[in-house]
């Protein structure tokens, strides 16, 4: 075996360069080894981010299931996008602004507590002026443990003053089709019907009062006896209205006679007027219009009471309601309550008119008297 010869320039050059290679391999493993074990790093959190997130939705679930999950974040609240009130003195609006955020405190398992804070940060405009006003008025600490039923009786008696309600009702109850399409008028008397629940308390009077306002196109050809909800009642008017079209589109109907604006009625009725005036034909006994031959309406059964001679509006049987009190059974005029109030009601007593006096003087008196100013005989009435 040869000695090394540490004289050799080969050898030594050699041996350098194997100690510089072996240390820039040593540092390309070492900076390869730090940004795979942060990559590794980086993995390994993601991962164990997204299974923690996974169970926490796991645990939530069971306790929704279960119903032992109580409360919700404000953010969660906000996620569910609760409606905005701006203070509109409208009763519709306001209602619904009620059940819509009512129904977001559901859905996000609002806590009973927080309605009042959560709620009322959704009021903006008019509204929020009028909760920064009741809040001092009240007091900041009364205002914080403010229950939502107590909110709520605040919120309308400003928002939905009775003056309003009353309003809403005597409407409801004259409500009648006049132009309008099935979907259209069927949303006006939805949105009336929320406010008439004293008024309205069985189906079969929700039924009534829908088959009364339809028009005469659509209730002469509906019995109310024969649906059980107002659902079906709807559908029916529905249906019909379909098919008033299609006579139409065939040239069986005029299109005026399907929904008559309110124009045209009012100006039909009152051609009717004026027709009658000049001596035109008398009014019919069974539908109170002036017609030639025998009306169409007379071996028609009335849809109320099924009786014949009549029409719906002139039934016998048609429900009377009071103003007073939104009941059936009679009407205003003949309230037992106001009828009581008239017949116990005295009337002003009238103050005794004083009698009159007359003093007659003669001349020598008159010149006597400086009040009197001149006359043989002078009237003095007290």
């Amino acid at each position: 075996m040869s000695e090394r010869n540490d004289d050799d320039p080969v050898q030594t050059s050699t041996e350098q360069m194997k100690e510089i290679i072996a240390e820039e391999v040593g540092k390309a493993i070492e900076s390869s080894l730090s940004g795979f074990i942060d990559k590794i790093q980086s993995t390994v959190l993601s991962v164990v981010e997204e299974q923690v997130k996974r169970l926490e939705d796991s645990v939530n679930l069971i306790k929704e299931r279960s119903g032992e999950r109580k409360g919700c974040s404000y953010k969660e609240f906000m996620a569910f996008k609760p409606p905005i009130y701006n203070g509109e003195v409208d009763s519709i609006i306001c209602q619904r602004w009620l059940s819509d955020i009512e129904g977001v405190f559901e859905r996000t398992h609002c806590e009973v507590g927080d309605f009042v804070a959560y709620g009322t940060g959704q009021l903006r405009g008019q509204a929020k002026d009028w909760w920064d006003n009741k809040k001092k008025e009240t007091g900041a600490e009364a205002a914080r443990v403010m229950t939502w039923d107590e909110f709520k009786v605040s919120f309308l008696k400003h928002h939905n003053p009775k003056a309003i309600m009353i309003r809403i009702k005597e409407e409801f109850i004259q409500l009648r089709q006049k132009g309008e399409s099935i979907d259209k008028i069927t949303g006006i008397f939805m949105d009336k019907l929320r406010f008439c629940d004293e008024l309205v308390t069985t189906e079969e009077q929700k039924i009534y009062y829908y088959y009364n306002m339809l028009s005469a196109e659509y209730w002469e050809f509906m019995t109310p006896s024969k649906y059980e909800t107002l659902t079906e009642i709807i559908n029916t008017a529905r249906e019909r209205e379909i098919e008033l079209k299609k006579q139409v589109a065939r040239g069986e109907r005029r299109a005026q006679d399907v929904n008559p604006s309110p124009t045209k009625k009012a100006r039909t009725a009152e051609l009717g007027k004026k027709v009658e005036a000049k001596g035109g034909s008398p009014s019919c006994k069974v539908c109170e219009k002036g017609h030639k031959g025998e009306c169409r309406f007379k071996d028609k059964p009335c849809p109320v009471c099924g009786k014949t001679g009549h029409t719906a509006s002139l039934c016998p049987g048609k429900v009377s309601v009071c103003y007073k009190h939104y009941q059936p059974g009679h009407k205003k005029s003949e309230c037992p309550e106001l009828v009581g109030k008239r017949d116990t009601k005295e009337s002003p007593t009238e103050a005794p008119k004083a009698k009159a006096r007359s003093f007659q003087l003669t001349a020598a008196e008159a010149k006597i008297e400086p009040d009197v100013v001149s006359g043989s005989t002078m009237k003095n009435t007290r």
